[in-house]
């Protein structure tokens, strides 16, 4: 499907993509050595990630005028560069402000500068028939490029006796990751070819993106992607974020063989649901109908985590069907964006709206579980924290299946075929 240029640059945005997102969210993995590392708590760790949700969150709009306005290399580069700086800082564990201050750093420099960017350059690789399959394999390129970082942490970690050296160790490791991508964007990624408008031309660009947002403000096809994307991405979120901690406190699994399976959970499933979620999406009559049924799956597999909590291995092996499905939903979510009307032309944008409130579960899902955990450690049974983090999943999954059902109308409506 890509060949030469265009995939040596899907390769790229796919590994930054991955890296962006790996290292604020290290406690997917690491948990429990970063909170003894860091010396923090269930309420702080769920502070940062809300301090990063926010900024994230925040960085979306601007970052879609970034994408329509920049060149895609020199935002690579600051991406990059900003990361890389935040990464070495957190490294000097500076104390609980400072990392509320480099969370929010991160927001910005794996939002505002990149995300836009990555998803218009990723959808204008590939024809609208194939947009299923090339975000599923960006996705699975970024789950190899996570697995390998992640690994490559794990075993790093190993190599100290505390988890306080270990931990400053994994976030060496990804400073470096950085460093060496920051090269490859030097070196192999072209600049963007864009038009060089005149002061006149430029005016009416701006005038006709202020009517384009307020556009997508009122059309039923931003909306829709909005619902389907945050329901996805709040199950993504909370599978990814506490599943590992869950397996540790719930299950009793020891602290490395949970980083490990957390560690396959996160990342190596992203590449197989990755690549097989794409594939299989488009195979579906419609993006709605492949959705429909996504968000269903993952409903039967909280279900099936919870009938299987006392048979170890089946509960464990539950807990990886259930990573396969949300991972699959928030791999193909971006194809999305044709059935529900909206044009090609206007991605750069669209992305941006989409974003600013779809992936809101980045401000709030941190602060509501780690309550959720907290509340039941102070009842007497953390357990009871977790059931109620099985049923907030079971209501977005539901969620979800009702929106995909009003995309496949929508789809109809419009006559799309």
């Amino acid at each position: 499907m890509l060949k030469g240029k265009n995939a040596v640059i899907l390769l790229i945005l796919s590994v930054i993509a991955g890296l962006v997102y790996l290292t604020p969210f290290l406690r997917f993995s690491f948990y429990d050595q970063m909170k003894e590392a860091l010396q923090l708590t269930d309420i702080q760790i769920g502070a940062i990630g809300a301090v990063y949700g926010t900024f994230n969150v925040a960085s979306y709009a601007p970052g879609g005028f970034l994408a329509e306005k920049f060149d895609t290399k020199k935002l690579l580069l600051v991406s990059c560069a900003g990361m890389f700086l935040c990464t070495v800082w957190y490294s000097f564990y500076p104390g609980y402000a400072a990392l509320l201050i480099i969370h929010a750093l991160y927001g910005v420099f794996s939002v505002g500068t990149f995300w836009s960017a990555y998803l218009k350059t990723v959808r204008g690789l590939a024809s609208e028939r194939e947009q299923g399959k090339v975000f599923g394999i960006s996705e699975g390129l970024r789950g190899l490029g996570q697995t390998a970082v992640a690994f490559l942490c794990l075993g790093v970690l190993g190599l100290f006796a505390t988890n306080e050296l270990g931990f400053k160790a994994v976030l060496w490791v990804n400073a470096v990751s950085f460093a060496v991508m920051f090269l490859a964007v030097l070196f192999f990624i072209p600049r963007s070819q864009k038009d060089r408008a005149s002061g006149q031309e430029e005016g009416k660009q701006g005038a006709k993106k202020e009517n384009l947002i307020l556009k997508s403000l009122k059309s039923p096809s931003i909306w829709n992607c909005i619902f389907i994307i945050m329901c996805g991405y709040a199950l993504w979120n909370t599978v990814n974020g506490y599943l590992g901690t869950y397996c540790t406190r719930v299950l009793h699994i020891p602290e490395n063989i949970s980083s490990t399976l957390s560690i396959i959970r996160s990342y190596i499933i992203v590449f197989v649901a990755g690549v097989t979620g794409g594939i299989l999406m488009d195979k579906f009559p419609s993006k709605g109908h492949g959705m429909m049924a996504a968000f269903a799956c993952t409903l039967l597999s909280v279900l099936g985590v919870l009938v299987t909590g006392n048979v170890l291995m089946l509960c464990v092996a539950m807990t990886v069907v259930l990573s396969y499905m949300v991972n699959a939903i928030k791999s193909t979510y971006w194809s999305i964006l044709g059935d529900a009307g909206i044009p090609p032309e206007d991605t750069g944008m669209a992305t941006g709206i989409i974003s600013l409130i779809g992936l809101t579960p980045d401000i709030f899902v941190s602060p509501v579980i780690s309550r959720f955990i907290t509340w039941g450690e102070t009842n007497g049974s953390v357990e009871r924290g977790f059931l109620l983090m099985w049923a907030w999943m079971g209501a977005w999954a539901l969620l979800g299946i009702a929106f995909s059902w009003i995309l496949k109308q929508r789809r109809k409506k419009l006559g799309i075929q």
